[in-house]
């Protein structure tokens, strides 16, 4: 609660492609949520007659606003979209994804854990897996070497029944404070998907405040790893990385953690070589070309961040939120190899 004794606005953004199963279920679970101060703001690409559709199942709420775009503009772009367009007199703001469905007092403790300190910058609910309810889904806890996450992808739900300091926060369910949004610039447009909300949370964390996850806040995340070998999201996912260390890193860090991101690109590209798999191996050169020929941009952005930074990289590594190895990126290549063959294997039954 506010000094008032008002819940404080929210404005809920959720990002929305092509098509209308997932959203209806998130919007449903949301409206019979316990928390009433908030507006939805759906952010959709290539969804036809979404206005219609949200209009049909949803009659008569003022709480829904949709903005449509014919082509997709990415995660990150419509994030922004949502934020902007909010409503002025929120105090904060949710990211969600379509995929999701929360319990009934999933909003209230977010708002609670952030309302404690104005130096929580962000705080990210319990994902939990749609498809096992009793495992995680993704929770930042830290980044290795390569910019990777550590992540409680997977592992037993009832590890992670206390609040925690995390890294970075995931945009599949987050709240942050709608002021700390504009001051930090919002997110990156030129990722496009994937890894735009570590490196909007680690700005976030540059300007000195908090990142928490809050094991109250429970939602459902219908998400996964499935496809975490297509070509696409290794570029994307491998530009973006390269994209977080150039810009939030300090010289020196920035120096060795490129190298070796670098380094172990290049060892992905002979390994995808030698098994024939030519597109993937493609990703990998086309995310590095495209670092190097937007590399004038990417230094404008990163003088910038660090002329504003008011925190030091040693104190990530003191607390263990940044670490100098890389076994994020060797368990998280494992997972994406479990998931992918048992995705080709179910396909082939």
């Amino acid at each position: 609660m506010s000094e008032t004794g008002l819940e404080p606005h929210v404005s809920i953004v959720i990002i929305n492609f092509n098509g209308t199963e997932n959203l209806k279920k998130a919007v449903n679970s949301i409206l019979e949520s316990n928390y009433r101060n908030y507006e939805i703001i759906i952010v959709d690409c290539l969804t036809k007659n979404i206005e219609e559709e949200i209009r049909k199942h949803f009659p008569n709420n003022g709480k829904i606003r949709i903005v449509h775009f014919s082509k997709d503009i990415g995660a990150a772009a419509s994030h922004n979209v949502g934020a902007i367009i909010s409503n002025p007199k929120s105090k904060y703001l949710v990211f969600m994804d379509d995929d999701i469905i929360v319990t009934k007092d999933w909003l209230k403790n977010l708002v609670n854990t952030i309302e404690k300190s104005d130096k929580i910058g962000v705080v990210q609910a319990k994902l939990l897996s749609m498809r096992d309810p009793s495992k995680m889904d993704h929770l930042g806890l830290a980044l290795d070497m390569l910019g990777t996450w550590f992540t409680a992808y997977g592992q037993n739900a009832d590890k992670f029944n206390k609040p925690l300091e995390i890294f970075a926060a995931s945009s599949a369910t987050m709240i942050t404070r709608r002021n700390v949004y504009f001051e930090v610039g919002g997110f990156d447009n030129t990722y496009f998907i994937y890894d735009d909300d570590t490196d909007y949370s680690w700005r976030v964390r540059l300007r000195g405040y908090k990142i928490l996850f809050n094991p109250d806040a429970v939602v459902y995340h219908k998400g996964g790893l499935v496809g975490g070998l297509k070509p696409e999201r290794l570029f994307y996912g491998y530009k973006n990385r390269l994209t977080n260390l150039i810009k939030n890193l300090e010289t020196p860090n920035m120096v060795l953690h490129l190298l070796a991101t670098l380094g172990f690109g290049f060892l992905n590209i002979l390994f995808l070589a030698i098994f024939g798999k030519y597109r993937e191996m493609s990703s990998y050169v086309f995310a590095s070309f495209y670092v190097l020929r937007n590399l004038p941009k990417l230094m404008r952005k990163r003088q910038k961040i660090q002329l504003t930074r008011k925190v030091d990289d040693q104190y990530f590594f003191q607390k263990g939120l940044i670490r100098r190895n890389i076994t994020a990126t060797v368990l998280m290549f494992r997972m994406l190899l479990i998931e992918y063959y048992k995705y080709v294997l179910k396909k082939a039954r």
